[in-house]
């Protein structure tokens, strides 16, 4: 039985003269790979659909014993042409889909992953993102929808507000900020654990409330942003096992 899905397009490759494989975001599936038979050359099933960063709205089957799925017919709803007219642009979404596909998503992540791919292109294609900043604000917001959300305003121990100075560390594996009351008493902070300033923490809060709309408008102090990034890349290696080396993710 066929179904209809919209669907994000990550990459797409040939594996016979004319028939493609396509990876594929969609909000209830997550990240898979579809065949579309004849799809290098369709003028009709196809057009236009199948090039990555393109959203379309799938036709989805399997075959006849339902071992692989099949892409039956693509209908174009939006290719983000501007996006693809700047490369520095283009090469900030590509970063992005490069840590959707190695998050390997699945359907019970594949909801706010698959909101906020799509939302951070069309930021993207409004002109939105610069530099480096886009893709590791994505990396955070992406963790911290899947479910990792450390409060970053409260301590993790006490529970008490945190303060406006600084003093206070955050413990990457249980995603926490321990005020610096709670380490004046001498008890010892297990696992991994890093200093934290409030410019900081009151960074990471905005950052785990905020959309890609907001991200072209931020400004942030050069060693807040620093922190910030080295912070997040700690919590995203440990709690999704990947770290950025060599313009690739890594499995950590």
């Amino acid at each position: 039985m066929s179904a209809t899905e919209k669907g994000l397009v990550l990459k797409v490759g040939r594996f016979r003269e004319a028939d493609l494989w396509v990876r594929i975001l969609t909000p209830s599936r997550g990240v898979f790979n579809g065949f579309a038979f004849g799809g290098s050359r369709s003028r009709r099933r196809f057009v236009g659909c199948l090039d990555p960063l393109s959203h379309v709205l799938f036709t989805i089957g399997t075959n006849k014993t339902g071992t692989y799925t099949v892409l039956e017919e693509g209908t174009l709803l939006h290719n983000f042409p501007e996006l693809r007219r700047n490369p520095s642009q283009t090469g900030l979404a590509v970063n992005c889909v490069k840590f959707v596909e190695a998050v390997e998503i699945d359907p019970s992540d594949a909801r706010p992953a698959y909101e906020l791919l799509l939302e951070t292109l069309h930021s993207l294609e409004k002109g939105g993102g610069c530099s480096d900043f886009t893709p590791w604000l994505f990396r955070a917001k992406l963790a911290f929808d899947m479910g990792y959300t450390p409060d970053f305003l409260s301590c993790g121990n006490c529970g008490r507000p945190l303060t406006g100075s600084d003093g206070h560390r955050f413990n990457v594996e249980r995603g926490q900020v321990v005020c610096r009351t709670c380490l004046s008493d001498g008890k010892p902070l297990e696992g991994l654990a890093r200093p934290i300033s409030a410019g900081v923490l009151r960074a990471l809060d905005w950052i785990q409330h905020s959309s890609p709309s907001d991200w072209c408008a931020v400004s942030m102090d050069a060693e807040v942003r620093r922190q910030a990034g080295q912070l997040i890349e700690l919590f995203v290696a440990y709690h999704l096992g990947l770290s950025w080396e060599g313009g690739m993710y890594k499995k950590v």
